[in-house]
């Protein structure tokens, strides 16, 4: 029998659970249909009381939520991202379709075993990762696609975007930790960047990392790193993430062999040469850029238009027409096993290549854990 409608769980109704909650209760999402809701505290429980209507049943907990299955045909998760890997699989496994918030593990050991269950089950398995909907990142991507500065010879990315106070750091007790969050910055803030570094430039051949842990804030985990990459032809990359900044910095620089692309804040500009500067500079016949034919063309990026609710579109016609999800289950591997080799190169203050033991960063993490549990 064809579906017609995707009937909806959310399981965590924190700030946003509650945002993904109204947009698919209020009709804003077509072929999705909330019907359920699983959230602990009484705070959350009266605030789905208040508002939502008597359709969307309230449920306790994740065995209650179960015990009523036949209520929901999908899950969206947003709880801490220690619980997305079991989660995930107990719903792959109930033959519920499922859309993680990022990530869908800490280690991307635990992401392989859930993309395993996910393939076996057949069902579709979505992330949330809706800055692959910004107009910023689509442009650079059309622009690469296209050649249109050549070959990549280096990148860099520097963003402070995600500035984040103590406050922030404290308001869950899982937050800014190896225990509830698995990291901190590159985990948390930095997935999306990363997120959209592997979309644009692929995945790199080896990573080393420097990490000042807890440089802006007294805890374990990460409020800065700085990332070199190296990839095929000598090509490099550094990207550079900070939570601790005060004055706002979004830069991101592609350099090619006919050109350059730069954005800066909603700036997009690109830059081109009548040439290949490599070829430019072994024939030309003076001493510079004297000879060098220059162009440039700047764009103002528009703000993303709902990406949020761009991305639970998709979800819902994956499931009810087949189309091709923005950001499917089995792309967490390549930015977990980043995330996971940048942490593992920091501690060991060496280059990581890849690929690397998993099993390694999964003993790792557990050491991190007991350590920052004596810690606090």
């Amino acid at each position: 029998m064809e579906m017609k409608n995707v009937r909806c769980a959310i399981i965590g109704i924190g700030s946003m659970g509650k945002k993904y909650a109204v947009m698919i209760h209020s009709g804003k999402i077509k072929g999705l249909e909330l019907t359920a809701v699983c959230c602990r505290s009484k705070g959350n429980q009266d605030w789905a009381k208040t508002n939502l209507n008597s359709n969307v049943r309230i449920f306790e907990s994740e065995e209650a939520l179960y015990t009523n299955s036949d209520c929901f045909d999908a899950v969206i998760i947003v709880t801490p991202h220690k619980l997305h890997p079991s989660m995930s699989i107990r719903a792959l496994k109930a033959g519920k379709y499922v859309m993680c918030d990022k990530p869908a593990a800490t280690t991307v050991y635990d992401a392989k075993e859930l993309n395993t269950v996910a393939e076996r089950e057949n069902k579709v398995f979505a992330m949330m990762c809706h800055q692959r909907t910004y107009p910023q990142y689509k442009k650079i991507k059309e622009l690469l696609v296209s050649q249109a500065i050549g070959k990549i010879s280096r990148i860099s990315w520097e963003t402070n975007n995600y500035f984040r106070t103590k406050f922030y750091h404290q308001s869950a007790d899982w937050r800014s930790s190896w225990v509830g969050e698995g990291g901190g910055a590159l985990i948390n803030q930095g997935y999306h960047i990363l997120d959209m570094w592997i979309y644009l430039f692929g995945f790199p051949q080896a990573v080393y990392a420097n990490i000042p842990f807890g440089k802006y804030n007294d805890f374990a985990v990460d409020d800065e790193a700085t990332l070199i990459m190296n990839y095929p032809d000598k090509v490099t990359g550094m990207l550079f993430i900070s939570t601790g900044e005060g004055a706002l910095t979004e830069r991101l620089e592609v350099i090619g062999t006919k050109g350059r692309i730069l954005l800066n804040g909603k700036t997009l500009t690109l830059t081109t040469f009548d040439c290949d500067i490599r070829e430019y500079a072994q024939t030309a016949s003076v001493t510079s850029r004297q000879e060098l034919g220059i162009s440039e063309k700047s764009f103002i990026m528009e703000e993303p238009q709902n990406p949020y609710e761009t991305m639970l579109q998709n979800f819902s016609d994956a499931i009810l027409y087949g189309k091709e999800l923005i950001a499917a289950g089995i792309d967490s591997l390549s930015v977990l096993s980043l995330i996971n080799a940048s942490y593992l190169s920091a501690f060991k203050e060496q280059k990581i290549e890849f690929p690397f033991d998993y099993q390694e960063y999964k003993e790792f993490l557990k050491i991190q854990e007991e350590k920052e549990k004596i810690r606090r």
